[in-house]
């Protein structure tokens, strides 16, 4: 409860950047990573629907377009299936030849998947002028469970795939978001130490920091609420920047003037 009232504080106003002014580092530190703690379940729990979503038009398309084989011990079964065998348009194509005549990704086709006997290769080609590239990743099928591979056979694939990757890939967020906003905030600190030293009641290191640390807030909320929601229209990393420069400056300022009958050395 305390920490729903310190977001909701640090959200609505710059004069409750005095409560948390002199809050030790280590207790801002472990504020703000119990913020990108909540914050990433809720990018965790809107990413979820999402690719769940984006499978089931993966697996509209392998039954629409990939051909009946089988994974059997990390290698392609599809005796019956002549070879190589295309599938698709130049948006999204697919590629079998267990028999070695194709190896490489197909340049007429802006993306695609290529199964060869015991390995695969997936490729995007990128059109942006001047030049045209292409990213390509190879692997070999050893670890696939064996089966056929049509769309019964993928919607469980990405299924497992989701529960083994979103531990791991929580666990980023969480650290890249606590990472990237000490480095903000002792950024700030370290610069602002030295403007205030002109200043007749200067805020000290510590105070600096702590006020960096908890200004994320608001910014944080507004990054995640926009990624959930998929918006689209602005630059992301501006509106951040702008939202923390917004109460960073704001709450600093309230802090370093004391309210009405507060005392100038607290």
């Amino acid at each position: 409860m305390n920490f729903l009232r310190t977001v909701i504080s640090l959200c609505a106003g710059f004069q409750s950047y005095r409560a948390i002014r002199d809050v030790p580092p280590w207790r801002a530190v472990g504020y703000l990573m119990v913020l990108m703690a909540v914050l990433g379940l809720v990018l965790m729990g809107s990413f979820v629907p999402w690719a769940l979503g984006y499978a089931e038009e993966v697996v509209a398309w392998v039954e629409g377009n990939v051909p009946r084989f089988r994974l059997e011990g990390g290698r392609v079964v599809a005796d019956d299936l002549p070879q190589p065998y295309y599938a698709g348009n130049e948006q999204m194509m697919f590629i079998l030849d267990t028999t070695g005549t194709v190896t490489n990704a197909d340049m007429r086709a802006q993306q695609g998947i290529l199964f060869m006997a015991d390995r695969y290769l997936m490729w995007v080609r990128f059109t942006n002028p001047p030049t045209t590239t292409i990213q390509t990743r190879q692997a070999t099928l050893q670890g696939f469970p064996d089966g056929v591979v049509d769309g019964a056979y993928v919607r469980r694939l990405v299924r497992t795939f989701l529960w083994v990757a979103m531990p791991v890939v929580y666990g980023v967020v969480v650290l890249v978001g606590t990472l990237s906003a000490l480095l903000q905030a002792y950024l700030f600190a370290g610069v602002a130490t030295f403007t205030e030293r002109s200043l007749p009641s200067p805020l000290t290191l510590n105070q600096l920091l702590s006020i960096a640390i908890h200004a994320v807030t608001p910014a944080a909320i507004v990054f995640t609420v926009w990624t959930s929601f998929r918006l689209s229209g602005v630059n992301l990393w501006l509106v951040y920047l702008v939202v923390y420069g917004v109460f960073l400056i704001g709450g600093t300022y309230a802090c370093r003037n004391p309210v009405d009958g507060e005392d100038d050395g607290e």
